[in-house]
């Protein structure tokens, strides 16, 4: 990105009003020429808009190729980005999962990642400020997003990680790493409580000597030469290899170390996710080889106030894939001034919550044949919208009741292809349903069900709020076959049952299950 002058920044984001048309995609470098033209029988595009500011463009170019854009106007101040990731450092999750737990709009995946082992990102990861994980060196370059007012621009970066650990009488020694996949060759690493609970032994690469020490309000309170786990709250562990463990070594409980680690670069990002090799900067494309393949690329406007999360299918007869080279030019095409390659292949997948939905879904056509399990992504909430989900008696995974609730498909009132039932009695025996609230706040619970004289004129719906279980009465006799409020209550972030119905009732008639809308108040 050019960055500009203040007065120009400012300018720009008074007078943007929105993403334009997609400028025709024809363009050249010195050396190639590359012409991006609708393949055979396509001619058209479908652009679908997500939410204020944010649009997504499916299309047929030549290659043939199947691609799948979203465009964001980062002038727009309801339209927030965000690091997705599963919860912590050493773990994968589908990108759907990741974009529901916080109310993602839409989403690309991130970062190279550790495949296999500790599922851990290579690069640089930026939450809200927070340097989540990353490398001293290596690794390094990000795509950045920084608030601008009320609203964001975004750009490439270099951001790095500087980290140090104070001994006994004061010497310091640099740590390299922070809850990475790999520790640098006879370097330091930190890990910290977002690292989550994989075996930090599969971090060594073949190391011959290591040694970890934990440290908690600024004491050692455990010395290892066996590389630990999950880390609990309030406790940094440090591990060297080879030489960086013999700096270690001197070091035993009680001794005061202090461990302290703070981004470097990236000029007060808040969000920022790293990737492999920088496609174009200031508008001049890579030249640098590489096969077709399915791609995943961020891509910003010379003035920072655009951006382009890209995904390009492959390995396909519909879908060949894109080089290095084509790739870079085909961001050129878009608009994009700088750009950087996210990981691909299997991993290159985009979602996004469409018109009507309540939760993202796969928009692209991922490699594998289903969605590759990756560590991060990054993408977009809209506080013009609120965060809503709805959870059936159907939903996979999202239900739980025990046998003696029956199933029927009766009423045509049902949400959804079922219903769940049982007759009252004086023991709880809930139904439950789970639902992931992505942050602690307040949400409207609404229920749905099918009403009947037969069913029960008082059954129980239980509540599971920060302050205890709440229950609420409901006449299933009316008001069936729509949304019935419950109320608004203030909800604990976290995957959890959320919502019970419960059997225990002095009313008459069958309890009924069926579905419950969760929406940020």
């Amino acid at each position: 990105m050019r960055r500009p002058a203040v007065a120009v920044l400012l300018s720009a984001l008074l007078t943007l009003t929105g993403a334009g048309a997609l400028p025709t995609p024809a363009l050249a470098t010195a050396t190639t020429s590359y012409t991006f033209a609708p393949a055979t029988g396509a001619g058209t595009l479908a652009v679908t808009s997500l939410a204020p500011g944010l649009t997504l463009t499916s299309t047929s170019i030549s290659g043939p190729n199947q691609v799948n854009i979203l465009t964001a106007d980062l002038a727009e101040p309801t339209l927030k980005p965000r690091y997705l990731n599963p919860g912590t450092v050493g773990a994968t999750a589908a990108l759907t999962t990741q974009a529901n737990r916080v109310g993602a709009v839409a989403a690309v995946n991130g970062d190279f990642f550790d495949i296999g082992a500790t599922g851990a990102p290579r690069g640089i990861g930026l939450d809200n400020g927070t340097l989540v994980n990353g490398p001293a060196s290596g690794w390094n370059s990000v795509a950045a997003l920084y608030p601008a007012g009320a609203a964001t621009r975004g750009g490439l970066a270099e951001i790095f990680l500087d980290a140090t650990v104070t001994l006994p009488g004061g010497a310091r020694i640099t740590a390299t790493n922070l809850n990475s996949p790999n520790i640098a060759a006879n370097g330091v690493g930190v890990y910290n409580p977002l690292w989550g609970d994989q075996p930090r032994s599969q971090v060594l690469d073949g190391a011959t000597r290591s040694r970890e020490i934990e440290v908690t309000a600024g004491k050692v309170t455990k010395v290892s030469t066996t590389p630990g786990g999950k880390v609990a709250n309030g406790t940094v562990a440090v591990l060297g290899v080879n030489t960086g463990a013999d700096a270690l070594a001197a070091l035993v409980v009680g001794d005061a170390v202090t461990v302290a680690y703070a981004p470097r670069g990236g000029d007060g990002a808040q969000v920022a996710i790293g990737g492999n090799l920088v496609l174009v900067k200031d508008g001049v494309a890579t030249t640098v080889a590489h096969p077709k393949n399915p791609r995943t690329a961020v891509g910003f406007s010379a003035d920072g106030l655009k951006m382009w999360l890209v995904v390009v299918d492959g390995r396909a007869t519909a879908s060949v894939g894109m080089t290095y080279v084509e790739l870079a030019n085909y961001m050129k095409s878009l608009g994009a001034d700088d750009a950087i390659n996210l990981d691909g292949g299997g991993s290159s997948t985009l979602v996004a919550r469409m018109p009507g939905a309540t939760s993202v879904s796969v928009r692209n056509t991922p490699s594998d044949g289903a969605q590759r399990p990756v560590p991060n992504g990054i993408g977009f909430v809209s506080t013009a919208q609120a965060w809503s989900t709805i959870v059936d008696n159907t939903t996979a995974g999202r239900f739980s009741a025990s046998a003696n609730w029956g199933t029927s498909t009766y009423s045509e009132q049902r949400y959804g292809a079922d219903y769940r039932f049982a007759d009252p009695v004086l023991a709880s025996d809930s139904a439950w349903y789970k639902v992931n609230i992505p942050q602690a706040a307040d949400y409207e619970v609404s229920v749905w069900y099918p009403a009947n004289a037969g069913y029960n004129d008082s059954t129980p719906y239980i509540v599971a709020t920060t302050s205890g279980n709440q229950t609420v009465r409901v006449n299933q006799r009316v008001n069936g076959g729509r949304w019935v409020t419950l109320g608004v209550f203030p909800l604990a972030a976290g995957d959890a049952n959320v919502v019970g119905v419960s059997r225990w009732t002095a009313g008459t008639g069958y309890v009924i299950a069926d579905a419950v809308r969760i929406t940020r108040a």
